[in-house]
């Protein structure tokens, strides 16, 4: 009866720490998709007004950190287990910048090695070494559309429902495109502050609108990139998201001017929209 009993009990146990263990890897998946995706650096330890246009981004897919430092690129691995962080293997390139940009470079990558946990709040990310705040970031979101109140609000928010967002950084540059059926958005601005709103053809959005429906939705967050220029400065870190609703996919990063295939048609088209009605 003992050895029964004994034995019940470590099925118990057994089962107690499969179903702890299954929780904890749902959970961290859930924060580490939360944290995937793009970010502008707007604070480094005492510094709350970064000058340089500096960005990171995670894709959840590879567990692959990239950003740009201000005059190099940097890249490497990371590790999350609930609201812990952990990077590995942080490399950058070897471009020689300015000695005031060659400090906010050393001053990140050294902020990147001393971390060991974070917060998301809002669009917030900010990480910490124990309770000290080492970085603060701010995620580039698409442009949301307010909560509809009346049937006016309700059928523009309908209207706005699909876009597709295109993004791009390098050093001492921004892109930023939005493209729904009612108005393509641009701006230059990594704040997202000063947007120019412009209308197009409707053509163009028919066009548009088959491409982003032959997209593969499954594959679209797991495309390679084709070339990896943008690890050394060779070109800007470039982004492509389809929105519909409330639902938003991203690419990984890849190389401005050198989409993946799968998308290739898509991205010059949304590249085209654009020189046809933005004015330089």
């Amino acid at each position: 009866m003992k050895f029964l009993f004994s034995l019940f009990a470590l099925i118990l146990a057994t089962d107690s720490c499969e179903s702890s263990k299954n929780a904890i890897e749902n959970n961290s998946k859930i924060v580490q998709q939360a944290l995937s995706g793009s970010y502008t650096i707007s604070q480094i330890g005492d510094n709350a007004s970064v000058s340089q246009e500096l960005m990171i981004t995670f894709d959840e897919n590879s567990d692959r950190v990239t950003g740009f430092a201000g005059c190099n690129s940097f890249f490497g691995t990371y590790v999350v287990k609930d609201n812990t962080i952990k990077f590995s293997n942080i490399a950058s390139s070897k471009k020689l910048c300015q000695k005031d940009i060659n400090l906010v470079e050393s001053q990140l990558l050294n902020a990147l090695d001393k971390v060991n946990s974070f917060t998301i709040r809002d669009t917030v990310l900010t990480f910490l070494e124990d309770d000290n705040t080492l970085l603060n970031a701010n995620k580039l979101v698409s442009i949301n559309q307010s909560r509809p109140t009346n049937k006016r609000d309700i059928i523009k928010g309908n209207y706005n429902a699909l876009g597709v967002t295109y993004k791009a950084l390098s050093r001492g540059s921004f892109v930023y495109i939005h493209i729904t059926k009612a108005q393509l958005s641009y701006s230059t601005d990594p704040g997202l502050k000063k947007l120019s709103h412009h209308n197009y053809d409707n053509q163009d959005w028919e066009d548009l609108s088959l491409l982003i429906d032959a997209v593969d939705k499954v594959t679209f967050e797991k495309l390679k990139a084709p070339t990896d220029k943008r690890l050394y400065d060779g070109a800007a870190h470039a982004t492509l998201a389809i929105i519909n609703g409330d639902t938003e996919i991203m690419t990984p990063t890849f190389d401005d001017g050198f989409p993946p295939k799968e998308i290739e048609d898509l991205v010059n088209k949304v590249l085209s929209i654009k020189e046809s009605v933005v004015k330089q």
